[in-house]
């Protein structure tokens, strides 16, 4: 693993035959200029990719298809307290995070107090409110004896953070950890865990997948080490103040070379001496070497000539990622104060989960709310469009709780899975995926080379983005 403070560099729409033809046609009428490296995507790995490169000396472009910069780190700036859509924070050991952060002049806030504040969220299951204290005495709680007090949204981590079978998560993707690659769902059986426990403890509200049955639980453990690996850093969750789009933009402006927004690409070619970058728009672009940070989910839709092969392509084609949708709500009045009842709220209806927002010049200050949907609830708020999914939100919250009756008022919806250059949040791994093409996604194709959250394997998050931008740096430049 490369230490980030000694890091130094030393001393798609159609078939094959519709596009070769077009693109050969293309490239015959108008020879692009080279570029030493053109990078797609604009989100934080893309970024840092071509800081590093410049540092160099080569000469960079970065394509984004978005109409801004950051990718996956996403704010609401018109809105209170500036709302975090994607990246949220970044904790004590996310060292090239400060580095960036450093670099692109922004300043960073703790923000981690704040989401402890006030009393906890309570459990609502079919309309009605429960404490801890409810829960565990429920009759209808469904958890084994000794997990009656673990809230369902916690129960998961609870139970992979007890069982880890990891016993150095850096080494989750090595073959002798294959055998691990299992879903979370057999995981949990093994644990003595219901049907019913595993639908209203992971189902419910999965942070990876729709269902425990789609996602590896090595992943969630590989996930676990890194999170404790974080805590043992520091206790500190960072943000930018004034939203963490602030460092996207401070990042681009480091540039030298052009950051072109609004360049969708349709197709990459690569020859012995270079590779092209074709854009929807018509535009091209030749480099001796491609960046590409695009997720696969996207990817998948852009045709490379030669083509991926084995697990790479398998991968690029299958991968999956996490369906996640949210609602941002104002409140005009404290509601929480008439009723008594914590702010928060987890689900199991269409209101899903309930998160105070507190961005305000205190603590104190709840500035918002965003009802958050993830697997399953998120694909049932995608399909019913906007003001569908407004009054629905709206109309569960008022049911449960009279209190918030002409209250609240729902000011922005966000979906992942409909946002056309990412098709869904974060990466996450299947059950076999790990041990069948997790090693190979990364590997150079031609004069092609990849980064991205989804490549790196050594951290989570942002820092995981930074991790394989540095990867890909040294191998461009070792080519």
């Amino acid at each position: 693993m490369i230490d980030r403070r000694k890091f130094t560099f030393g001393a798609a729409a159609f078939g094959l035959g519709a596009l070769a033809g077009p693109l050969e046609a293309k490239v015959r009428r108008k020879p692009a200029r080279m570029l030493d490296v053109v990078v797609l995507g604009a989100g934080a790995s893309g970024l840092q990719a071509a800081w590093m490169l410049e540092q160099q000396g080569l000469k960079v472009k970065v394509l984004e298809g978005r109409n801004r910069v950051g990718g996956r780190i996403a704010t609401l700036m018109d809105q209170p307290g500036y709302p975090e859509m994607g990246f949220n924070s970044m904790a004590d050991g996310y060292g090239r995070g400060f580095d960036a952060a450093e670099r692109a002049g922004v300043e960073l806030v703790e923000v981690g107090a704040r989401y402890r504040l006030g009393k906890p969220p309570m459990l609502w299951l079919n309309g009605k409110p429960m404490t801890r204290e409810d829960w565990a005495k429920f009759p209808g709680n469904p958890f084994p004896d000794a997990l009656k007090t673990t809230m369902p949204g916690e129960l998961v981590a609870k139970l992979i953070g007890q069982k880890n079978r990891l016993a150095d998560w850096t080494a989750w993707n090595d073959p002798a950890s294959a055998k691990l690659d299992i879903s979370l769902r057999d995981f949990l059986k093994a644990q003595g865990l219901s049907d019913e426990a595993i639908r209203l403890g992971n189902d419910v509200s999965p942070y990876y997948g729709t269902t425990a049955a789609d996602v590896s639980a090595l992943m969630l453990e590989y996930n676990d080490g890194f999170v404790k690996a974080q805590f043992a850093a520091g206790p500190r969750s960072m943000a930018v103040k004034g939203g963490n789009i602030k460092l996207a933009e401070g990042m681009a402006k480091l540039l030298k070379g052009d950051v072109l927004l609004g360049k969708e690409v349709i197709a990459i070619t690569s020859s012995a001496t270079s590779a092209t970058v074709y854009c929807r728009d018509g535009s091209q672009f030749t480099a001796r070497k491609v960046v590409c940070s695009l997720p696969f989910s996207t990817l998948r839709k852009v045709k490379i000539l030669p083509g991926l092969k084995g697990p790479q392509a398998q991968a690029v084609a299958s991968l999956p990622y996490q369906p996640l949708s949210m609602v941002f709500l104002t409140a005009t009045a404290p509601f929480w104060d008439e009723d008594g009842l914590a702010p928060g709220m987890w689900t199991d209806g269409m209101a899903g989960n309930l998160m105070p927002q507190r961005f305000g010049a205190s603590p104190d200050e709840i500035t918002g709310f965003i009802a958050q949907a993830r697997g399953g609830l998120a694909n049932t708020w995608d399909a019913m469009g906007r003001d569908a999914v407004f009054a629905a939100v709206t109309g569960a919250i008022e049911t449960m709780r009279p209190s918030t009756k002409g209250k609240l008022r729902a000011a922005e919806f966000f979906s992942w899975k409909n946002e056309g250059f990412n098709l869904g949040d974060w990466a996450y791994f299947g059950p076999g995926h790990i041990s069948g093409f997790v090693n190979h996604m990364a590997k150079p194709a031609g004069r092609v080379h990849f980064c991205g959250e989804h490549t790196a394997t050594g951290a989570r998050g942002l820092e995981g983005a930074f991790e394989s931008a540095e990867r890909v740096a040294l191998e461009v430049l070792g080519a």
